[in-house]
């Protein structure tokens, strides 16, 4: 490409895409890359369907349906996507950055916005017997596969409880386990599945492991299951595992960007637009990281918007000017 952008967001998960659209209301062109062929990050191919309830002025909303939302409100601002791009490398040159991509192609733009989320990832395992069995799951991408199945969730972070509160109307049988009674969640979510559990909705056990899953012809069928504490074990017939244990993640090719990194994250000053240690460019969202974040996807919209500004202030100077400020009715703010 031999036009210089403006803002090159690397990564179109919400807060890539957030990121644009605020860049776009400067007056700024963004050109949005991801290794994915479309947007949406992890919330399209790990979540689509999985609730988000802290979304502010959405009482709830799926993980696709909020990157439709954040396509629609895209769509108002002109910009450009590069998509089943990685980039391998960046270098300043004449303060223009310089993106060399996997295919050796050259990305032009004067501001660098990295919003990838948490990186390369891949799901973490349990490592115990027959997990690679089929109807073993590590993300839920479609609710219906679990419509009237004999159901065992694994985990107890959000992801599990969501899960748990989605699908307990539509398994025949559910029941969780977590190796501890302390859980990772939100606290409304870990109420409302302790609820449903006293309600007979399914069923929730602390301090229970898996200790062997077995199958019949390569499918999943029982489970052994533990007490950490009792060591009584209990066996369940089961038509599908999820596991909600996490991602082991790594910063691929960004850890030879040159970046300040602190094991899989990139050091950010918040007092700077979320700028990273190398000038005119900034992270934001899960893989960005800073004395007393909180990891949200609502906090990663302030960060983008704030980024944005910062985009806009790094390029002209100051922040007059801007395109959409100049539509706002007289007195506006």
């Amino acid at each position: 490409m031999s036009q210089i952008f403006d803002v090159a967001v690397i990564g179109a998960g919400p807060a890539g895409m957030a990121a644009a659209f605020y860049c776009g209301t400067r007056g700024l062109k963004p050109l949005i890359i991801d290794v994915l062929a479309s947007c949406g990050g992890q919330c399209s191919t790990l979540y689509p369907e999985k609730m988000i309830y802290d979304i502010a002025a959405q009482p709830k909303c799926t993980g696709l349906g909020l990157v439709e939302q954040l396509q629609e409100q895209l769509y108002q601002i002109k910009h450009e996507t590069s998509f089943n791009t990685s980039i391998k490398s960046l270098e300043r040159k004449d303060n223009i950055w310089n993106l060399t991509t996997d295919d050796k192609e050259t990305i032009l733009a004067k501001v660098v916005i990295i919003a990838v989320g948490k990186g390369a990832f891949e799901p973490r395992k349990l490592g115990v017997p027959g997990e690679e069995l089929k109807g073993v799951f590590y993300t839920v991408k479609k609710l219906d596969v679990f419509k009237n199945k004999k159901v065992l969730i694994v985990g107890g972070g959000d992801s599990a409880m969501d899960w748990s509160l989605s699908l307990k109307n539509s398994a025949s049988s559910l029941t969780q386990i977590h190796r501890s009674d302390s859980y990772r969640a939100h606290g409304g979510s870990i109420e409302q599945v302790k609820e449903a559990s006293k309600l007979g909705e399914l069923e929730m056990l602390p301090f229970y492991e898996i200790k062997e899953i077995r199958g019949l012809d390569g499918e999943v069928r029982e489970v052994t299951i533990f007490s950490n504490k009792t060591k009584e074990e209990r066996i369940l017939a089961v038509d599908n595992i999820i596991i909600s244990a996490g991602f082991l993640t790594n910063l691929g090719e960004i850890k030879n960007w040159g970046l300040e990194t602190e094991g899989n994250k990139i050091m950010v000053d918040p007092h700077k637009g979320y700028q990273t240690n190398l000038d005119g460019i900034y992270a934001i969202g899960d893989i960005a990281h800073y004395e007393g974040k909180v990891e949200l996807i609502i906090t990663s919209f302030g960060e983008a918007a704030t980024s944005a500004f910062y985009a806009y202030k790094t390029i002209h100077g100051d922040i007059k000017g801007a395109a959409w400020c100049a539509k706002l009715p007289a007195g506006a703010k």
